[in-house]
């Protein structure tokens, strides 16, 4: 098992990455937020869930904030793969 401390360091640098330390921070922000929210909504509501409204919502939401910071960080490291492989090969041709 990849121990979590791994999955926010760069596959490039190995330093922890800010982008997906924010990401991770958000995910977890965005799993339990709205479980605090629904929670307090049917306290003061006297108890009523809406389950159709829950399951229409929520995970459209969860897909779109994790998928995109996935997105990004994904292409950030094809792109600096991309500039390290340049600068290998410029490296070894004005050798």
């Amino acid at each position: 098992m990849i121990p979590f401390s791994s999955i926010l360091k760069s596959a490039i640098t190995g330093d922890f990455e800010i982008g997906r330390v924010a990401l991770a921070v958000g995910v977890v922000a965005t799993v339990t937020t709205p479980i605090m929210f629904e929670f307090l909504d049917m306290y003061h509501n006297g108890w009523h869930f809406d389950p159709a409204v829950w399951c229409v919502v929520y995970p459209g939401g969860l897909l779109a904030l994790s998928g995109g910071g996935l997105f990004f960080i994904g292409n950030k490291e094809k792109q600096v793969a991309t500039a390290q492989q340049t600068a290998v090969v410029t490296a070894g041709a004005t050798a």
